[in-house]
């Protein structure tokens, strides 16, 4: 989504774009990669530890090229997955502006929700980091707590560089304050 898209005021700019860290997609992406061989490793197994469940098998026709049919619609389903796992990750974003938080969430492939919170009704900024891996990458999730009667929270997972955006978020509350 483009700047102009996002409707901000004439004195508004985007100060900082907040995404999920690379590593979310990267794992979902070699789930996929590993799933496109399984297949194979299936028929490695069968034909390895019960050799005679596939000859007991009698298919009329061309085995081989159902098993490839069947093998490129599966293909065609994680190719879908791949692409959408690319949209949600892609386009599920902050924007953090003079004036407010735009938060973006894409929930499914055509189905999005946009929120926008005033630094005015901020109460509190968390980030948790838990884990091995989230440390070492500088990953984690970032709660923003808003002092409205709804008590409604803008809520990332794995965020990537999570203390930045709090410390972001925080001076931009600071200065508004102020104001």
């Amino acid at each position: 989504m483009t700047h102009k898209a996002l409707n901000l005021d004439s004195d508004e700019h985007v100060i900082m774009e907040v995404r999920k860290h690379w590593i979310v997609f990267f794992v979902h992406a070699l789930g996929l990669l590993l799933a496109a061989f399984l297949p194979f490793v299936l028929f490695v197994l069968i034909e390895f530890f019960m050799p005679q469940l596939l000859s007991s098998i009698s298919i009329p026709g061309n085995s081989s090229a159902l098993f490839l049919f069947i093998y490129t619609l599966w293909l065609l389903v994680l190719w879908v997955s791949f692409f959408v796992d690319w949209t949600k990750y892609y386009l599920d974003v902050w924007y953090v502006t003079e004036k407010r938080i735009i938060a973006i969430d894409q929930r499914h492939i055509f189905n999005r929700g946009v929120s926008n919170l005033r630094f005015d009704k901020i109460q509190d900024v968390t980030i948790d980091v838990k884990g091995f891996f989230a440390t070492l990458l500088n990953f984690g999730n970032v709660r923003v707590q808003t002092a409205s009667e709804d008590n409604y929270d803008f809520f990332m997972n794995t965020v990537r560089n999570p203390e930045r955006v709090r410390r972001v978020i925080f001076s931009q509350h600071n200065i508004n304050s102020r104001v």
